[in-house]
């Protein structure tokens, strides 16, 4: 199966496997009616219908049926450098294959449209974060780990 791009019936299946990513990596996604579910509709409405600067595929049958895989890509904007003269960058995320679907070469497809739709906008510098099951799978498309590690700091909101 070829990847094709998302439509707003895939939104919901969508969330599924963004849940199916969160539990690989160890996180619990919670229950159907937790708010970060109910945020990611609208989170996917606007990027599937209304942006031009990222783009969401999907392997599986017709809108609004069950996915196997999806991915995202992206443009991020930085300060510009030798490596991204304009100073946009790629970034790919939500690369995931359903556990039943995983190991048939859907996410590596997926991974080759991203990238080809990032180097047709002329971006060829690409980052993304990959998971230990999903590094096997970056590397062999070309992927290196970058010079510089992530960092992350995670604050507590004030109550409110």
């Amino acid at each position: 199966m070829q990847p094709r791009k998302a439509s707003t019936a895939d939104i919901p299946e969508l969330i599924r496997l963004r849940a199916v990513a969160l539990e690989s990596l160890g996180t619990d996604p919670g229950p159907v009616d937790t708010p970060w579910r109910l945020i990611a509709r609208g989170w996917f409405d606007e990027r599937i219908n209304r942006r031009d600067d990222c783009v969401c595929l999907v392997v599986g049958g017709d809108p609004g049926e069950p996915l196997l895989a999806c991915g995202m890509a992206w443009v991020t904007y930085h300060l510009p450098g030798s490596l991204w003269p304009d100073g946009r960058r790629g970034y790919l995320d939500g690369i995931v294959t359903d556990t039943p679907a995983r190991g048939r070469g859907h996410a590596r497809r997926i991974l080759d449209e991203l990238v080809d739709w990032l180097h047709e906008a002329g971006i060829h510098y690409i980052q993304l974060h990959a998971s230990e099951a999903g590094k096997p799978v970056y590397e062999a498309a070309g992927f290196v780990t970058g010079r510089y590690p992530g960092m992350e700091l995670i604050t507590t909101p004030p109550a409110g």
